[in-house]
């Protein structure tokens, strides 16, 4: 059962609505628009029913409504996780989600189903896995200019008084004037600490050199994070973000006890629509002209970089391998091939691989299949994933792993945990890798890192 409805939307943006209802575990994704479908729509998630987690091998889930917690003993998380999402009801017609999970899966999660060697510290303390169970959620169409509030029993089986109770408030809330802001801007002084120093960081680039020198490897791509003090709402950091450093993936995530996954990631790891399955690599990033004679040139510059092109060419094989696994045979297809795909600041080398998944297929399969991405690991996947765990001092933990939903209906969409801000218990942690190749130079890899994951950090003093 569920209750909807949709209001004109004209005079409200996604986050004057975000802080008319914001409550603990509230949710926000966006995105700018890049192709038909993307940037049309913001969802905003809130009044979650339960909280799954898992950690040292134990799936958690905690029912907010009762505030009773089970554990489970698990060594499949994404398994656990189609009992606790996927339910066989028909779809609320014209919405781009339906009730799910919102939450991220963690690079370290791989170990679950890859021997890549034992896993470093962890310093973080944090879930390998934690999703929300939002029934929920609001939906504004920026093309039509509409606010759409959905709210759902498929989970919780509350009663109607239960649902219209939540579904008042959240109109009353929504319609509700809010009051301006006139916050002065942040003026804090960027201070942080690398888990590495720059010495350590160009010797693991030198040692990955030789291992591809050798034909162990062909790329890898090693990491370092940054750690500072800090003291800001995490929402106001998330709307500094999206004003300077808009992406395909924006997204806001509260998971309770002063935990905040905030990002702006440019891709998509995987999404799944209906029996399609669609990954995107990219690989190759110029940035953008001032005039657009100099955007043109930067544009066919990148194009024919062959360094740039061999890179790409090596993703969009381990993208095809990825989906050939869960794939029918013969419905893996590149439908995009290596096109330049411009966004505010930057462009990047983009492919689109499609495939059409088996029957009993999951939207988790598909998941499992693909994390994590070849941008973030390099190739072959597991060799670098095992040296990765060799050469960085803490598991990478939200960092390359996957950040999106899962619908009931076995649906999904996962950008990569990059370009993300992780705020736990007053600290902010940003990492960032470079994709090492035989021809690298270990100085200028360690200022590619320190510039991505700076580029972050100083977001907050803006």
């Amino acid at each position: 059962m569920y209750l909807t409805k949709k209001i004109t939307s004209d005079c409200l943006t996604p986050v004057s609505v975000f802080l008319r209802i914001q409550d603990r575990y509230t949710c926000l994704l966006e995105s700018i628009p890049r192709e038909e479908d993307t940037g049309r729509y913001s969802i905003i998630a809130f009044d979650p029913v339960a909280k799954l987690t898992y950690q040292e091998e134990v799936f958690t889930t905690v029912d907010l409504l009762t505030q009773t917690t089970v554990e489970t003993p698990c060594t499949d998380p994404l398994k656990e996780m189609e009992q606790h999402v996927l339910r066989p009801l028909p779809p609320i017609p014209g919405l781009p989600i339906q009730s799910g999970a919102i939450g991220y899966a963690g690079y370290d999660i791989a170990a679950c189903y890859e021997d890549i060697g034992h896993m470093p510290q962890d310093e973080l303390k944090i879930p390998d896995l934690a999703f929300l169970l939002f029934e929920s959620f609001i939906v504004i169409d920026h093309q039509q200019e509409t606010l759409t509030i959905i709210v759902e029993n498929c989970y919780s089986q509350r009663s109607e008084a239960e649902m219209s109770a939540v579904f008042e408030k959240t109109q009353a809330c929504v319609q509700r004037p809010h009051p301006l802001e006139n916050r002065p801007p942040a003026e804090e002084t960027l201070h942080f600490t690398s888990n590495m120093t720059q010495k350590q960081y160009e010797t693991i680039v030198n040692q990955a050199k030789e291992l591809i020198r050798a034909g162990d490897l062909f790329q890898v791509v090693p990491s370092q994070r940054l750690k500072t003090k800090f003291n800001q709402p995490p929402f106001d950091y998330y709307r500094k973000l999206r004003r300077t450093n808009p992406s395909a993936y924006l997204y806001y995530l509260d998971l309770g006890d002063g935990f905040n996954v905030i990002g702006s990631s440019p891709e998509s790891l995987i999404r799944v629509k209906g029996d399609e399955i669609i990954t995107n690599p990219i690989a190759g990033t110029r940035k953008r002209g001032q005039t657009k004679q100099e955007d043109e040139a930067l544009a066919e510059e990148l194009l024919a970089d062959e360094k740039e092109r061999a890179e790409h060419l090596m993703l969009i094989d381990l993208g095809r391998n990825d989906l050939g696994k869960i794939a029918e045979i013969g419905t893996v297809k590149v439908p995009l091939y290596m096109v330049v795909e411009k966004y505010r600041y930057v462009m990047h080398i983009v492919s689109v691989v499609t495939a059409r998944r088996r029957k009993q297929v999951t939207a988790m399969d598909a998941l499992r299949s693909t994390l994590p991405a070849g941008t973030v690991s390099g190739a072959p996947k597991i060799r670098a994933m095992t040296r990765i765990y060799q050469w960085e001092p803490v598991r990478r933990g939200v960092y390359a792993g996957a950040v999106g939903y899962f619908s009931r209906n076995d649906q999904a969409d996962f950008a990569i945990g990059i370009r993300t801000l992780v705020v736990k218990d007053g600290y902010g942690y940003v990492q960032a890798g470079a994709g090492v190749v035989y021809d690298s130079e270990p100085t200028s890899e360690y200022q590619e890192t320190l510039h991505k994951a700076k580029a972050l950090l100083e977001v907050a003093a803006r």
